[in-house]
């Protein structure tokens, strides 16, 4: 599993966002006992039990998927310390991407919104392939990273905070 770049804030946000689910979890646990109890047999022609347990195991994989999340975290530090002409996150970056049909020029910033891809407004996931490709690199950096089955080719053209 590829690990999530988060500051220290953002891994606070996910483990509440872990507890909350938990407290789901233990809530739903409750209801579903008492649907066993009141509605008749606990797994035959008891519709309120069976959603409880889809509704159960749909929330045990989401805990278990957050969990993996936190695990495998990447903590960014503090952007200051680093050298103005690295990718960082708020970086300004221009670069020069090759893909199967064109080669352009773009500028994006790079931010933790969102967990890949574009996000909108001129900024770029570090998470999304291309920010995991060239995150902390320098310019001049070459490099390439595949999106569906395509390649793309990218050099670091400029970097400004």
């Amino acid at each position: 599993m590829k690990s999530l770049k988060l500051t220290k804030d953002g891994l606070d946000k996910l483990k509440q966002k872990l507890e909350v689910k938990r407290e789901e979890l233990r809530k739903l646990g409750i209801y579903k006992a008492s649907a066993a109890a009141n509605e008749g047999d606990a797994w035959h022609d008891n519709f309120a039990f069976e959603q409880t347990e889809i509704q159960e195991r749909a929330l045990i994989h989401t805990i278990n998927d957050l969990q993996n999340e936190i695990n495998n975290a990447e903590i960014i530090e503090d952007e200051s310390e680093s050298s103005s002409d690295e990718v960082r996150i708020n970086s300004k970056v221009t670069v020069s991407l090759k893909g199967p049909f064109d080669e352009e020029e773009e500028t994006f910033t790079f931010t933790l919104k969102g967990e890949f891809g574009p996000t909108g407004s001129g900024e770029v996931s570090i998470n999304s392939p291309i920010g995991e490709c060239i995150f902390g690199k320098k310019v001049g950096y070459e490099g390439s990273y595949t999106v569906n089955g395509n390649d793309f080719y990218v050099k670091v053209l400029n970097v400004s905070k």
